[in-house]
């Protein structure tokens, strides 16, 4: 007997027996199947449910829940009052800095750009005495 011999092909059968569902009782004979102590036994279980819901109140009022469309104070402890101004204070004092020492660095840029504009005029004033100069000397 071998490990890895051939199987033996299952019979293939074209066609399936009919299938045979089981009859179910109708409506009427399932409830005569119920005797009636099993009836009796069925209703005192329910009863008991029905009784608790009838001794409990019912509520006429309708719960209100409040919409938080308006604000509400919000309260914050002293400390952090405190610390959230002195915080914005230094902020404010360092924008106020940062401003100041941006205005020094625009004049200071506004005068390095006069000076290179002067240079500028001053290089091509001297341009135009050197081309002078040098047609004077090829003219001889």
């Amino acid at each position: 007997m071998s490990l890895f011999g051939k199987k033996k092909e299952a019979e293939v059968k074209d066609e399936l027996p009919p299938l045979r569902f089981p009859e179910l009782p109708s409506q009427k004979q399932a409830n005569m199947e119920i005797s009636q102590n099993e009836q009796m036994a069925i209703k005192q279980a329910v009863a008991p449910a029905q009784t608790v819901a009838q001794t409990l109140p019912e509520r006429t009022e309708a719960l209100s829940i409040p919409i938080q469309d308006e604000e509400k104070p919000l309260f914050v402890k002293i400390d952090k009052y405190r610390e959230v101004i002195s915080t914005m204070n230094q902020i404010k004092s360092k924008l106020k800095d940062a401003d100041e020492i941006l205005a020094e660095l625009n004049k200071i840029k506004q005068q390095e750009d006069n000076e290179i504009e002067t240079w500028h005029s001053d290089l091509e004033t001297i341009k135009g005495k050197l081309m002078a100069i040098d047609r004077a000397l090829f003219e001889l």
